[in-house]
């Protein structure tokens, strides 16, 4: 009986999700409802993410980015009130990974959930109400979260302008920018320019506008990426929605076998 329990999937699976609930009862237990309240907050953050925004390639990159931007937020909140956020939140998202991520059900109970693009037939990608809404939601939370840092002492103010600046730069980038060459490009001296942005902004105490800009640069960058109407609604724009050629498959030729020796024909003689 118990070697039947080892070799099934469903106990190393419950093992693993265990394992970061019996580290936040362990670490947390002193504060039991911010420990429960904020991993229920972080498990369910990974449940959708594996399970349903997957669906979109984009938000699922984004969004998996912008769980170490909450954290961030969460731990500036915990210095502040003194509620544990950040630790109870990243094991409930790795519980929530856990079991959002795999079938537990059906014929392919205990396989990985992998997500298929589906093409069009001129070689595009499909759309959709539930893509568009997962799109919207993602971009709805990124805009919503850093309004937390209001508690930190940031003003209405800079946290609107940055979010606005932040939203108009990661839009325009996706749906302007055709060329992923350029857009790579332009994303990498992004990265090296935030480290300065950051140090001059330190001196100028406007390194809460930086960082919540970076919240709604992310939030742009789904809004942009996507068509809002017409027939293409829901489908990602270019350059992750181009046409691809298709590869022709190459009708093999039939091998001829030249014999070096031609064989002697014996005459039939009457």
């Amino acid at each position: 009986m118990l070697r039947k329990w080892v070799n099934d999937w469903r106990f190393t699976r419950v093992l693993t999700i265990v394992a970061p609930v019996a580290m936040t009862v362990w670490f947390f237990g002193g504060a039991p409802g911010p420990a429960v309240g904020f991993f229920a907050l972080g498990a369910s953050y990974g449940v959708l993410l594996f399970r349903v925004v997957s669906l979109s390639v984009r938000a699922s990159m984004v969004m998996g980015g912008a769980f170490t931007l909450i954290l961030i937020v969460m731990l500036r909140m915990e210095d502040i009130s003194g509620i544990p956020m950040e630790g109870p939140a990243l094991m409930g998202f790795i519980a929530g990974g856990i079991a959002g991520g795999h079938r537990w059900s059906g014929k392919k109970a205990g396989s990985e959930i992998r997500r298929k693009r589906e093409r069009t037939a001129d070689g595009g990608y499909t759309g959709g109400w539930q893509l568009a809404l997962i799109n919207a939601a993602s971009a709805a939370v990124l805009l919503g979260a850093p309004t937390a840092m209001l508690l930190d002492g940031v003003t209405v103010q800079t946290l609107a302008v940055s979010l606005a600046i932040g939203f108009v730069g990661g839009w325009a980038l996706v749906r302007f920018v055709k060329s992923f060459q350029t857009r790579f490009i332009i994303l990498i001296a992004m990265f090296f320019a935030f480290i300065p942005a950051l140090i001059l902004a330190g001196f100028i105490s406007y390194v809460d506008a930086v960082f919540t800009g970076l919240f709604g640069f992310l939030a742009g960058s789904l809004i942009g990426g996507r068509y809002w109407w017409g027939p293409r609604f829901g489908a990602p724009r270019p350059p992750f929605a181009g046409k691809t050629k298709r590869r022709r498959k190459r009708k093999r030729k039939a091998k001829t076998t030249s014999s070096k020796c031609p064989v002697e024909l014996s005459k039939v003689t009457a």
